[in-house]
Order: C-alpha cells, then structure tokens, then sequence
C-alpha cells in the first residue's frame, strides 16, 4: 500500500490532528528561522522575501486551472485584507526579532479571541456570554505573560499584540470575503496582493542579504506556506475542538527550539499564561461549534 493510500484509509480525525500537527512544526521552524535570519536582516526584507517565494508557490497550486480563481466582485476588500495582513506580519516578525519564541507564540494565540470580538464589533454578531469568558480568560494569560507593573511591556510584546490585532480583523474580512468568494480565491488574492505592499516597506531598508540567507528565506517561505496548507486542511478534515489541542504543540516547539538553538530558557510564567489562553480559545471554539450546530438545525 502507497504513503497516500494509507493516509487516505486513516480517520478523518486522526488526518486532521495529523495535519494540524504538521502545521504546527512547520510553523515553529518557521519562526525558528525568522529569529536568526532577523539578527543579519531587516524583518522588512524578510517578510517581503518570504512573500515573494509564497506568492510563487501558491500560484503553482492555486493557478493550475487557469485564471479563473481571480475573479471577483470585492476587490477593495481583497486590498484590506492584503493590507492586514502585511502589517500583522511584519509586526510578528518584529516581535520574533526582539522577543523570545515561546513568548511570541504564547501571545499570538490570543488571535481567535480577537477576532471573535472583532466579528462582533464589525458584523455585528452577538456578543455570547461564551465569548466573554472566552475574552476575560485570554486577557487574564496575557496578563500572566505579561506581568505588567511588575515589568515593563517591552516593545517586542507590543509588536506581537498589534499583530493579534490585525490578524484578527484580517480574520473578520476573510469572513466577509467567504461569503462570496471561493477559499481559493481568497488565498490567491492574499498572496498575490502581499508581496508588493511588502516590497514598499523593503525598499525603505534595503541591503543585499548573502545567497545563504537568501535560501534560508526561500525556506520560511516553503515552512510558511506548508503550514497554512496544512491548516486548512486540517479544519476540513476534522472539527476545531478536536484539532486545536494538537495546535497547542507550537508552544512546546518555540520552546524547545529557542532552548536548543539560542539559549531561551522558557520563563514559568510564558507557559502558565499560555496554558490559560488555550483555555480560552479552546472553550471559545467549542461554544462557538455548539452555536454554529444550534443554527444549522
């Protein structure tokens, strides 16, 4: 039996918790790498780079039927979301050139939480009591990563947050976007449109990297884009509850990554913190699939 074929006889379950697997390891090494790379390299040129090679990969996959994948009626909201997208991206990058790995992505799983209130503040969804304890529970892990008043909210979690926040409401378009848009569509819009708005903040900063390190881009462009496959996939082979547990590996692998390669021991407090989001994002989803459940019937 073929490597596809067994894969293909396995549960539904167990390939997405497979998938989510892969996009939680691919995304870690990608992070790894972004934290090196940014000690030679503007994070400006990085994100711009790391696009550039995305934007060729995913036409490779998306485009194989010809162009009709670009057809759309909301263009401007492609541009915003494109727009988002950049800035929440450059921000992480930021945030991972200044700040330790598992404390970047502790932080960043505060994203779904954001974007549950931006939906509500921008689609007017209805704010549950699910989501606020959903939202005072993720508040409550940063604050345990944080520990504001008991040391400064450094520039690099300043970063890390700014990019929850526009990841979140680049979320919230997406949501608009599905609405007409196929998913495909969607992707290719983004990694067409960000490549050029990344390009403009490159310009700005601009210096040759070396070849090697213009390689090891090439390689976060392919663990980047690898992760976002593997992402979707995920959520379409199995339910969110069950996946996002597997999701929570990224911690484990910021911190050993950070430990092994560049010495981060992980602070008692990062994994606390994130220990406490994850609760929150996973009850969140949870309520959120019972809803979703409750609507459809």
């Amino acid at each position: 039996m073929s490597l596809r074929a067994a894969l293909r006889s396995m549960p539904d379950s167990l390939q997405g918790m497979g998938f989510m697997l892969g996009s939680a390891s691919s995304v870690s090494a990608m992070n790894g790498l972004v934290h090196h790379i940014s000690q030679s390299v503007h994070v400006f040129e990085i994100a711009f780079i790391r696009h550039l090679f995305g934007v060729i990969l995913m036409s490779t996959v998306l485009l194989k039927n010809g162009l009709r994948p670009f057809v759309t009626r909301h263009f401007g909201l492609h541009a915003i979301r494109g727009i988002l997208n950049v800035g929440a991206t450059l921000a992480y990058f930021g945030g991972l050139s200044l700040e330790p790995l598992a404390k970047v992505v502790s932080l960043s799983l505060l994203s779904p939480i954001f974007a549950s209130v931006g939906a509500v503040l921008i689609l007017g969804e209805r704010m549950t009591r699910y989501r606020w304890i959903a939202l005072i529970l993720g508040l409550i892990g940063a604050a345990i990563i944080l520990r504001p008043g008991f040391q400064a909210i450094s520039l690099g979690a300043g970063l890390v947050l700014l990019s929850n926040t526009l990841w979140a409401l680049a979320l919230v378009v997406i949501k608009m976007l599905s609405r007409t848009d196929s998913s495909v569509t969607v992707t290719l819009y983004a990694a067409v449109l960000q490549a050029p708005f990344t390009f403009v903040f490159a310009l700005f900063v601009w210096t040759w990297p070396p070849i090697g390190l213009i390689a090891l881009m090439g390689v976060v462009a392919v663990l980047g884009t690898v992760s976002q496959l593997c992402l979707s996939e995920s959520f379409r082979k199995a339910d969110a509850t069950l996946v996002l547990p597997v999701d929570f590996t990224k911690v484990i692998w910021a911190s050993l990554i950070g430990y092994f390669f560049f010495h981060q021991v992980p602070e008692i407090w990062v994994g606390l913190g994130a220990l406490v989001v994850f609760t929150a994002v996973f009850y969140n989803a949870y309520h959120e699939r019972g809803a979703a459940k409750a609507s459809a019937t």
